[in-house]
């Protein structure tokens, strides 16, 4: 008898066109709370119930509230996980801005590094161009005065022997006039 009194409660509370409403808008169809639908109220138009559509009424009611605070809890974590997306996308981009400033950054001074080693080879090339030339020159005044200390040596030793072939000649005719007398000796 309680059922019977909660659906008439509900029936006349709600008003047969709203409970109509009410049961269409479920998702859910149990056997008959749709065929049924308001008629199966006490007290409609249709009149002629039993307790079943309250009952029914009741549990739809149940299922709807669930399946609403089911529904804010989705859309609850959903929103929570979209702003954690959300914050988890903005500190990446703030990661991946600082990874560029600090390759641009390492970009600039390596320019500027390879920039300065670029004027110093220049300088040590062009010192190296130097000295290469200043080699060039002084093996070339070496090789000119070995030439030379050569000839002196040939035209000394060429004198020596000339000298000596010519004492020998004068040597030999003189070998007695080369004796010292005691006149010779002594003064």
């Amino acid at each position: 008898m309680q059922r019977d009194d909660m659906a008439t409660l509900v029936c006349h509370t709600l008003g047969a066109a709203d409970l109509a409403s009410f049961y269409f808008v479920t998702p859910h169809h149990h056997h008959g709370s749709l065929a049924q639908g308001p008629s199966s109220c006490p007290g409609t138009a249709a009149g002629g119930g039993h307790g079943a559509g309250a009952s029914m009424l009741a549990g739809e009611l149940e299922q709807q509230e669930q399946a609403a605070a089911g529904a804010a809890a989705r859309d609850e974590r959903k929103a929570r996980r979209q702003a954690s997306n959300r914050e988890s996308a903005r500190r990446a981009r703030a990661r991946r801005r600082g990874q560029l400033d600090e390759l641009s950054s390492r970009v600039a001074a390596l320019r500027a590094a390879n920039a300065r080693l670029a004027v110093e080879l220049s300088r040590v090339a062009a010192a190296r161009a130097r000295e290469a030339r200043e080699n060039a020159r002084l093996r070339a005044e070496a090789g000119a005065l070995r030439e030379r200390l050569a000839a002196a040596e040939a035209a000394a030793a060429a004198a020596a022997t000339a000298r000596c072939a010519s004492s020998r000649k004068e040597g030999a005719g003189d070998e007695e006039a080369a004796t010292p007398t005691a006149d010779e000796t002594t003064s």
